[in-house]
């Protein structure tokens, strides 16, 4: 994996550049996939903004190409003390994740991750840490309404799997690119095997199933992290 410019992120996602087509082809009717080809969110901490998160859907042949991007920065008293970012690729065919890579700087700390399909497999490489997992794990890029019903993900942080626990709050209005929305919302509890610390996050997708808001709980200091949709 070859990455063309620095890095610099991590959510309890674990959660998401590369260049892209001037005019992406996107795939008609795939749910979750914005007509526009594109998803951003503006990340709020304590009322301040602290960075963006960014999914880019891009049609290749009969694939499904989709690039995340995500970039925080926490300034304390003109002092950065907390930096994340995260880049990553992956790579759709007939709706199973075929291929996956993504690069993670969380402060100072780095993660590399590579994943491609085998015989009824995904085998993940993380740094030096080989692991075989189900290819039927829904990678934590959460753009896939779909995942809610599986209580397994692909932690595209690590390149592990992760068990999560996930309840529906039923419908409420949300704004979204400055509309309301009419949206269905889901909390999702977990544990996060590598660093021990719990999941706390909310998931809010429109009756298409396009992912129009998130928000999670903050392990540090229990401040909430939202992300509006502003594209």
């Amino acid at each position: 994996m070859h990455w063309k410019r620095p890095i610099a992120l991590t959510l309890v996602l674990g959660v998401m550049a590369m260049a892209t087509p001037a005019a992406p082809e996107v795939l008609a009717g795939e749910a979750g996939v914005p007509q526009d080809g594109t998803i951003e969110f503006a990340v709020f901490r304590k009322g301040d903004r602290i960075g963006t998160h960014k999914l880019t859907f891009v049609e290749k042949g009969d694939k499904l190409e989709v690039r995340v991007d995500v970039s925080l920065k926490v300034d304390l008293l003109f002092v950065t003390v907390y930096r994340y970012q995260h880049e990553a690729l992956e790579v759709w065919d007939s709706g199973r994740l075929v291929a996956f890579e993504s690069s993670t700087q969380q402060n100072g700390k780095k993660w590399e991750v590579e994943a491609h399909s085998g015989e009824d497999a995904l085998l993940v490489r993380t740094n030096d840490q080989q692991r075989v997992l189900p290819d039927t794990l829904p990678p934590t890029s959460y753009w896939k309404r779909g995942m809610l019903d599986q209580p397994r993900w692909f932690n595209t942080q690590y390149g592990s799997p992760i068990d999560v626990d996930v309840a529906p709050l039923g419908t409420e209005k949300v704004e979204a690119v400055g509309q309301p929305v009419e949206a269905h919302r889901y909390k999702v509890t977990g544990i996060i095997a590598e660093t021990g610390k719990p999941v706390d996050m909310d998931l809010w997708y429109d009756d298409s199933g396009e992912l129009v808001k998130m928000q999670f709980v903050a392990v540090a200091d229990g401040s909430l992290i939202e992300f509006e949709r502003i594209s």
